[in-house]
């Protein structure tokens, strides 16, 4: 800690004040792959990582100076550290997505106009299927149901 004095801090102080920053660098970490060349090229979503060489040198020598700055305050401050089990991150996710996938049926559909027929019967059996595979996705993570 600079000049040697000590800084007075409650626990729920380092609560929120280690949260903040741990946000901030779980988007650190994702600034920093595409400070890489990070791209993701799916099936229904792409980025296009248009960054200049000059960009990503400084953008990564900017993360290198807030992660200096963030591990001070940690040191200075006695924070702990976030560990994140992925296992949940997965099954959070994938949880999220349960409620938007059922409203792909065409029941629900109604509510943004007459759906035909030919809609429903080409949708309903997939959007069941694709709910039923992330809730697989979540069984997988959760070690629940055949995670195994």
């Amino acid at each position: 800690m600079d000049n040697g004095r000590s800084i007075e801090i409650n626990e729920n102080q380092r609560r929120s004040i280690a949260s903040s920053l741990a946000l901030l660098d779980e988007a650190l970490c994702l600034f920093e792959e595409y400070g890489r060349g990070r791209e993701v090229h799916s099936v229904c979503f792409e980025e296009r990582n248009r960054l200049t060489a000059r960009q990503r040198k400084r953008l990564l020598g900017e993360i290198e100076k807030l992660h200096e700055e963030m591990r001070q305050i940690k040191e200075d401050l006695g924070l702990p550290r976030r560990v994140e089990d992925v296992g949940k991150r997965i099954w959070g996710h994938s949880a999220g997505f349960w409620e938007m996938l059922a409203e792909l049926q065409s029941k629900r559909l109604r509510g943004y106009g007459e759906v035909s027929s030919d809609l429903a019967e080409y949708l309903d059996p997939r959007a069941e299927s694709l709910l039923e595979r992330v809730q697989g996705l979540s069984a997988i993570a959760g070690g629940t149901n055949g995670g195994a």
